[in-house]
């Protein structure tokens, strides 16, 4: 008894059609797809009695003019902020917030800066505000 085998071609590309528009669907939502981080989240977390704070500590530095920086409760001027900042330098994870008025010259803000860096800090930045929205065209 002789088994018929038929000798048709079977067509593979139907399939390999059907998988090279689902792999380009997938490139195309990837790159249209909207990656934004979010910045907060309006949750209320859970309490422990066992917790610890492993967020390092900010310091404030608040130059209004060469001779009147907030740092600490405290008032310094250009000359003692270094000495004041030696003293709060605890460790090179802790993070230092420098703000300054909008009209403060350049100059005097990196001299501040670096005053910080002296005192040992590595972890600085400047604080800023968004951009109002114009809404007139």
């Amino acid at each position: 008894m002789k088994i018929r085998t038929s000798r048709k071609r079977i067509s593979g590309t139907a399939l390999i059609s059907m998988s090279d528009v689902v792999f380009l669907l997938i490139i195309f939502l990837l790159l249209s797809s909207n990656f934004a981080t979010q910045t907060g989240l309006p949750i209320k977390l859970p309490a422990s009695t066992s917790s610890q704070n492993q967020a390092p500590q900010v310091l404030h530095v608040v130059f209004e003019n060469e001779n009147t920086i907030h740092f600490m409760k405290g008032v310094y001027s250009l000359d003692t902020l270094e000495d004041a900042l030696r003293e709060q330098f605890k460790s090179v994870d802790q993070v230092v917030r420098l703000s300054a008025q909008q009209e403060t010259e350049l100059q005097s803000v990196i001299r501040v800066m670096d005053l910080i860096r002296a005192a040992g800090f590595e972890k600085i930045f400047i604080a800023t505000r968004l951009p109002e929205k114009n809404n007139a065209r």
